[in-house]
């Protein structure tokens, strides 16, 4: 930062031949040297990014999140120079105090897509009633930009919705005991029309789920999708009303020092290929794909200078009061582009067009690097605060991958870099599944009803040790397949269906369990309400809790 004064650094310290009586003078007379954050107006240098530095022998206060160990002092990153003052020895100021977590059973979690701010004070009304221990608030954008102190939710994804009345409801939840999270990304911001209709609906043949969606508005030629039909609508229906700018991705913000941190932990970790970061694919910019020649706009939000939306994120996060953040990585298009080949055991080697199967490394070091930088913000900015991920059903399952989804993705980070996923609470999305067996969609032909397929995905979760996995579940009309041309293999969770997933399954899993989405409705009479779903999760992972025969407010 220009307002602060350059004081004595690592490399100085580290190149000086002195005693260690004198090293310790020395840096206390830099120190001593030092104006203090607060009176030069940086006092958030201390409550956010204060840090101790080994080699320094004192507390510095960093202009930008992430700390100096030792084994930087020789080479110390450029963000450190000219960017410290001095911290007092009180301790950083306290993060918000979370909702308790209840130790008598497990979580039932809801996601709240947030429309209007009536249905969050709805439930905010009737905190210590509801049937949820955990609201989930959908979705923040993953482009996100936020300004410590600023109090506005511009530029966030919640765009429409006013910062103080959002803060008041999040407390409101808390005093009732009911934890806040905040949820990142989704489909729409993991949904790159261009580079999934290209590599994923349209990256392996003709005879796919969804290349009908190139045939219904391409003519069946993928060049005949373009930006005026986003696409070819492979991200969402024209019926969805939406535009190119509805959808986002996941950015690298090369340069900022908790994301080259990530990044440093992943490539010190990562097997052979080596990490590709990929970093010109910028949000909002132009960018040409090799393979084609084609030049695209990406989606997104261009990021400002110097801002990385995971720092951002969890700033906002601490200010709201909430008591953790949601990673929802769904960038499948992602994992088609960047793919390599995997051929199994006695496969003749690759020679011309190749069809798989294939490895995801490069997005396993995507998703890592994110959760990573995620981390390193919680610690330096809000200590306590919890991370919870969204995962792909098929996401635990190892074996051959044959492309379209993300299977594999969190059994592979499990492998290689297990320190990302400890702690975290995973969100399984056992839902939007199908029964279209032209496309061998069943995982295997004696596990193909819902409820089935349900115990299937949860017990790879199991067996690849992932065991803080909770059962999800969808209300009334599944996003896949799709309605209009595959209704007759959706699975729509029925009552019946609830029934034996909670006996089969649900029991098997008293970490808990979630439902997408909390004011969805139930299409027919036959199908599981959200107070259905909520209450037997309830009931399953919290017997005798009063909340398990708690309703949710309606709103008319």
């Amino acid at each position: 930062s220009k307002a602060t004064v350059s004081v004595l650094n690592c490399y100085d310290i580290h190149m000086m031949k002195t005693s260690l009586l004198s090293l310790l003078a020395l840096a206390g007379a830099a120190n001593a040297a030092a104006p203090t954050c607060a009176s030069i107006g940086k006092a958030d240098f201390c409550t956010q990014f204060a840090c101790e530095s080994t080699c320094r022998g004192f507390p510095p206060g960093f202009g930008t999140a992430g700390c100096v160990d030792a084994t930087n002092c020789a080479n110390p990153p450029s963000w450190a120079a000219s960017s410290v003052c001095s911290c007092s020895s009180a301790p950083p100021g306290p993060s918000p105090t979370p909702a308790p977590r209840p130790t008598e059973g497990g979580v039932v979690g809801g996601y709240l897509l947030l429309k209007n701010i009536g249905q969050l004070q709805a439930l905010a009304a009737n905190s210590e009633t509801i049937p949820f221990t955990r609201v989930y608030l959908a979705f923040l954008s993953p482009t996100l930009q936020y300004v410590a102190g600023s109090k506005t939710l511009k530029n966030t994804g919640l765009d429409d919705f006013e910062f103080e009345a959002m803060q008041k409801a999040v407390g409101a939840l808390t005093k009732g005991g009911v934890e806040v999270f905040l949820s990142m990304g989704g489909w729409n911001a993991g949904c790159n029309p261009y580079f999934y209709a290209r590599y994923s609906v349209g990256g392996y043949g003709t005879h796919t789920p969804n290349y009908w969606e190139i045939e219904q508005y391409g003519g069946g030629d993928l060049n005949n999708c373009v930006e005026s039909n986003q696409f070819c609508y492979v991200c969402e229906p024209p019926s969805e009303n939406t535009t190119l700018a509805s959808f986002d991705m996941f950015p690298t913000p090369a340069g900022h020092a908790t994301w080259e941190q990530a990044k440093a932990y992943v490539q010190g970790k990562s097997p052979s290929p080596a990490p590709a970061w990929n970093e010109d694919m910028v949000p909002g910019g132009k960018y040409t794909d090799s393979k084609t020649g084609v030049t695209v706009t990406l989606p997104g939000r261009p990021l400002a200078a110097g801002r990385n939306p995971y720092q951002d994120f969890v700033q906002l996060a601490k200010e709201l009061g909430v008591s953790g953040i949601d990673l929802d990585y769904e960038e499948m298009w992602h994992a088609d582009y960047f793919k390599v080949e995997a051929p199994m055991k006695g496969q003749k080697p690759a020679t011309g067009d190749y069809k798989g199967p294939w490895k995801l490394p490069q997005t396993v070091y995507k998703y890592a690097a994110i959760a990573k930088d995620l981390q390193l913000n919680i610690a330096a900015i809000a200590p306590g605060m919890k991370l919870g991920t969204a995962s792909a059903a098929v996401g635990a399952w190892g074996g051959s991958w044959w492309g379209g989804n993300l299977k594999g993705l969190w059994f592979e980070l499990k492998q290689t870099f297990p320190e990302v996923l400890e702690g975290m609470d995973l969100n399984v999305m056992t839902y939007d599944l199908s029964s279209n067996e032209e496309f061998h969609e069943c995982p295997d032909k004696d596990h193909c009803p819902l409820a089935d397929q349900v115990g299937f995905f949860m017990d790879t979760y199991t067996k690849a040790g992932l065991g803080n996995a909770f059962v999800g579940y969808e209300i009334g009309q599944p996003a896949y397949p799709s309605p209009v041309h595959d209704k007759q293999n959706q699975m729509p969770l029925t009552k019946t269906a609830l029934s034996t997933i909670m006996s089969q399954t649900q029991a098997k899993f008293p970490a808990g369990g979630f439902l997408w989405e909390i004011y969805k409705a139930a299409v027919d009479p036959s199908q599981a309400t959200p107070q259905d779903v909520a209450q037997a999760i309830c009931n399953s992972v919290r017997p005798g809790d009063k909340r398990c025969t708690g309703t949710i407010p309606q709103l008319y």
